[in-house]
């Protein structure tokens, strides 16, 4: 059998199991609770399922129904674990202790970072038998990490089915924080994000990196072109397709029109542009008693872009007129969703 053929086999069970098969999978895991022993568990959310595919979606259903981010512990800052150890092999049995007491401890508060999300997950899929590894690595989730890696301070698994390699994100995709002013996170919002299940290697390098790209089987995106892509906001990743331009590093002359077209299956009512040159005012401000006023004069002063939308292909442009440009943000409905870094050539 061809790895194309495997390939088309396995991304159409993905389709029949998306379509028919994953409600059913995902109520049977959500009913089987935890008893203190990790292989019973296992064994019980595997049982009813022949393959790795389905097994996998159990697992993945059962963490992200009853594992909770702690995001107290993420505001505490991350500590550096280090191991004093005699010797390559004492330090691999150290560091096997505290993985074990991590995956335990996440177990018994039912709460955890990305480390307890990943590692417990790689723990349940090796007890059933199904390759799985951890990967550190960056992240993007700020419109500022355009041009540059963003933040080494993630983690995430890959499963290989079928000799092919698929990502999950259990963090991500069991629900999001809130936070205040500070950046401090204040809750987390329990609610499974099915687009970091098993998701495409292109639209997951938008804002997942890896640390180590060369220990994963067939990963063939460069830093370089990860590094260089626009900024997308994370909540319309899953929806968008940008048609141009595709890189974030745009390098125009004076006199030159920007021409930006992308895919979006929802209306966008208003489009606005900001630069460093040139910003629309906010209109909303919080007074001293933590109260959302609306600002009349500011709202009337909101500049807007012309554009076309035909069955959801979105175009418009942008006149370069001043060398000083360094970047645009592009706001849906008065909410920055994209941004390009601007470096004018001569």
């Amino acid at each position: 059998m061809t790895k194309t053929f495997v390939i088309f086999l396995v991304y159409c069970n993905l389709i029949l199991f998306g379509q028919n098969n994953f409600q059913k999978i995902d109520s049977i895991a959500n009913s089987k609770k935890y008893h203190g022993n990790l292989y019973t568990l296992v064994n019980d959310l595997t049982q009813d399922f022949g393959s790795d595919l389905e097994k996998t979606r159990s697992i993945y259903s059962w963490i992200t129904a009853n594992i909770r981010y702690d995001y107290k512990l993420f505001n505490k800052g991350k500590r550096t674990i280090t191991f004093k150890c005699k010797n390559q092999e004492d330090c691999s049995i150290k560091k096997q202790e505290f993985e074990n007491n991590l995956i335990q401890g996440v177990l018994r508060k039912k709460r955890g970072i990305c480390s307890g999300y990943s590692s417990l997950f790689k723990k349940m899929c090796d007890i059933a038998k199904i390759r799985c590894q951890i990967i550190d690595g960056f992240v993007k989730t700020k419109s500022y990490h355009i041009g540059n890696t963003g933040i080494l301070d993630h983690s995430w698994n890959a499963v290989i089915i079928d000799n092919q390699t698929y990502f999950v994100d259990l963090t991500w995709a069991a629900g999001y924080c809130e936070s205040n002013e500070k950046g401090k996170l204040t809750q987390f919002v329990q609610k499974k994000n099915d687009f970091y299940w098993f998701t495409p290697v292109e639209k997951f390098t938008v804002d997942h990196f890896p640390k180590n790209p060369e220990k994963i089987q067939d990963f063939q995106i460069s830093k370089e072109d990860y590094r260089d892509q626009p900024y997308i906001a994370k909540e319309i990743v899953p929806f968008i397709e940008i048609q141009f331009p595709k890189q974030g590093i745009l390098k125009p002359k004076i006199g030159d029109s920007i021409n930006f077209s992308f895919k979006y299956p929802e209306n966008i009512h208003k489009i606005q542009i900001n630069t460093n040159l040139k910003r629309n005012p906010k209109f909303y401000f919080t007074n001293k008693n933590g109260e959302s006023v609306f600002n009349q004069k500011a709202y009337l002063k909101q500049d807007y872009v012309d554009f076309q939308n035909i069955n959801g292909l979105y175009r418009f442009s942008y006149f370069v007129e001043n060398d000083e440009l360094r970047y645009i943000e592009i706001l849906f409905d008065y909410n920055l969703k994209m941004k390009y870094l601007v470096r004018i050539e001569n």
